[in-house]
C-alpha cells in the first residue's frame, strides 16, 4: 500500500486514496490477496487513479443500482422464491418480526406488514435481454468473485441466484433501506446472529423497525437460510460504499436519471443510461477485466468493442454542479473524473 499512500492527486477532491484504503480495509483476506496482486502491476499516479474508479464504477455502484432494478426473470420462479422464503422465516419479517399480512387469515390480530422477497446478492446479475447487457454484467460478476472469492467456495453462481441461501423475506420499507445499503447484517459470534449495522443514523426508525441485533431461525428445514459469506459480501460492499465517499455521488447520479425507466425498450435494463451514470462503460477498453471476465465466461458472444459501442458518451465530463457540490464536508466521488491527464 505504500504506493497509496504516496499517490499525488490528480484533481480537486480526487477520492483515489480513500476508495483503494476502504477497499484493503475492509475486504476479506482472500479477496485482499488479490487487490493487493492488481495494485503491484500499477505503476502511475494516473494508473490508481483509474482502478479506483474501475473498483467503485465495477463493483461498489453496480451493486447498488442493481437492487434498483426491475426483476425481468420468470414470474412463476419469483413467486415461488417469495414462499420459500416466506416458510423459512416463518412468515414474518426477518428484521421487525411482524407477520407478512397477506399470510394471515383475517381472523389474526397479529401485527403484520407488507412484505417482499429482497435478493442478498442482486437477482438481475443473473439476467439480460442484450449481448451488451449481459457482457456488461459479467464483468461486474468477474469483478464481485475476484474480490470475494468465498462466493466461489460455496458453488454459488449465478444459476442458483435465486435460492433461499441469496434471499429472506423483508417489509417492502426496509427491503428498500437494505438495497440502498442503508443498513447491513453484521456477523457476531453466534450462527445466524447479527448486529444491525445502520448507515442512515438521521433516518429515524423505531427501534421495533430496526432493532440492534436479529436472529435468523429457520421455521422450515427444507430451504436454507441466507448464507452469513452472502450476507458478508453485502456488508463489505456497504462498508465500502460509505467509506470511500463515493456514496452520495452514486446515489445523486440515480437521482439524475429521475423518472426515466431502468427499462429499454426491448424490456432488457438500460444498461445505456446506467453506464453514463457510473461510468462502467470504461471497463470495455481494460484489458486486464477483458481478459479476466472472457476467462469467466469463454461462451460470451460479446466483445468489449461490442459493449463500448452501446455505451456511447458514458466518458462524458460532468456537469460544474456534479463536480463542485459538496456533501457533509466531503466532496464526491464524481469531483474524481474531472480531470484524467
Amino acid at each position: 500500500m505504500q504506493k497509496v499512500y504516496a499517490y499525488q492527486p490528480i484533481g480537486f477532491g480526487d477520492k483515489t486514496v480513500a476508495i483503494l484504503g476502504a477497499f484493503y480495509t475492509h475486504l476479506p483476506p482472500d479477496g485482499r490477496v488479490n487487490f493487493l496482486h492488481d495494485l503491484q502491476s500499477l505503476e502511475t499516479d494516473q494508473q490508481l487513479h483509474d482502478h479506483a474508479q474501475l473498483l467503485i464504477n465495477g463493483l461498489a455502484a453496480p451493486m447498488r443500482w442493481l437492487h434498483s432494478t426491475p426483476k425481468t426473470g420468470p414470474m412463476a420462479r419469483e413467486a415461488r422464491l417469495k414462499q420459500e422464503c416466506l416458510a423459512h422465516d416463518g412468515y414474518k419479517c426477518v428484521v421487525t418480526g411482524l407477520f407478512d399480512e397477506e399470510s394471515l387469515d383475517a381472523s389474526s390480530t397479529s401485527p403484520t406488514t407488507y412484505t417482499g422477497c429482497i435478493h442478498i446478492i442482486p437477482s438481475s446479475l443473473a439476467s439480460w435481454k442484450s449481448e451488451s447487457e449481459g457482457y456488461a454484467k459479467d464483468i461486474i460478476w468477474t469483478n464481485l468473485i475476484r474480490h470475494f472469492p468465498a462466493i466461489q467456495s460455496l458453488n454459488f453462481t449465478r444459476e442458483n441466484i435465486n435460492d433461499t441461501k441469496n434471499a429472506m423475506t423483508m417489509s417492502n420499507f426496509l427491503h428498500r433501506h437494505f438495497g440502498r445499503f442503508g443498513f447491513s447484517f453484521e456477523a457476531t459470534s453466534k450462527p445466524h446472529r447479527y448486529r444491525i449495522q445502520n448507515y442512515r443514523s438521521r433516518l429515524r426508525l423505531p427501534q421495533e423497525l430496526l432493532p440492534r441485533t436479529v436472529v435468523f431461525n429457520s421455521y422450515d428445514e427444507r430451504y436454507d437460510l441466507p448464507n452469513p459469506e452472502l450476507l458478508k459480501v453485502h456488508a463489505t460492499v456497504a462498508h465500502i460504499f460509505h467509506a470511500s465517499g463515493a456514496a452520495h455521488h452514486i446515489e445523486k447520479a440515480l437521482r439524475d436519471l429521475g423518472g426515466h425507466s431502468m427499462l429499454a425498450r426491448d424490456g432488457s435494463t438500460d444498461i445505456s443510461s446506467m453506464l453514463a451514470a457510473t461510468t462502467l462503460g470504461v471497463l470495455g477498453s481494460r484489458v486486464i477485466n477483458d481478459q479476466q471476465t472472457l476467462a469467466a465466461f469463454p461462451d460470451s458472444k460479446t466483445s468489449p468493442q461490442r459493449v463500448q459501442k452501446h455505451a456511447t458518451n458514458v466518458d462524458r465530463p460532468l456537469s460544474e454542479e456534479q463536480a463542485t457540490y459538496e456533501y457533509e464536508g466531503q466532496i464526491p466521488f464524481s469531483t474524481m473524473q474531472g480531470k484524467t491527464g
